[in-house]
């Protein structure tokens, strides 16, 4: 079956890195791309056609917001998860980001113990986000695949 492959966006080296292990951690996901602003995000979605994005809020040379609007209106239709510090319930910017065109929220861990721990929360909200908002085909079906003819020979419908 298919991963879900996702492009993680965050100015944060180490912000980028908990949330690709994190990621990583699921059979079902493969990060396919890092980026550390918006701008670089964008040309990164054009490239690699990610199946959803991870999107930090408070970025230097373009915000997540910014880059939010900036991908709907280029037309990308994945889900774009803001990943933020900023980003809890009601926040302003929250619903900022909302109304730009992201489907959904995760607060970044504060106050964690551990890396260990960290990695745990962050994998425990983003993964059921992701699986939730990327639609899988179910069966042996591949989304995109052609549609095969049959063995007796009738169309498929």
């Amino acid at each position: 079956m298919a991963r879900i492959r996702v492009l993680v966006v965050d100015d944060s080296v180490v912000v980028r890195r908990l949330v690709t292990d994190a990621l990583s951690s699921d059979p079902a996901i493969e990060v396919v791309g890092i980026a550390a602003n918006g701008q670089i995000a964008q040309a990164k979605v054009e490239q690699l056609r990610p199946d959803a994005v991870t999107m930090d809020i408070e970025m230097p040379v373009c915000d997540g917001i910014q880059a939010v609007k900036a991908l709907r209106a280029a037309a990308y239709r994945g889900p774009i998860i803001m990943f933020s510090t900023l980003t809890e319930r009601g926040a302003a910017a929250t619903l900022d980001a909302l109304a730009a065109g992201a489907n959904d929220y995760v607060t970044k861990p504060a106050n964690v113990g551990s890396v260990q721990q960290a990695l745990a929360q962050v994998a425990g909200e983003l993964i059921p986000r992701i699986k939730a908002l990327v639609p899988r085909p179910t069966g042996g079906a591949v989304a995109g695949a052609p549609a095969t003819a049959s063995a007796t020979g009738s169309t498929p419908g």
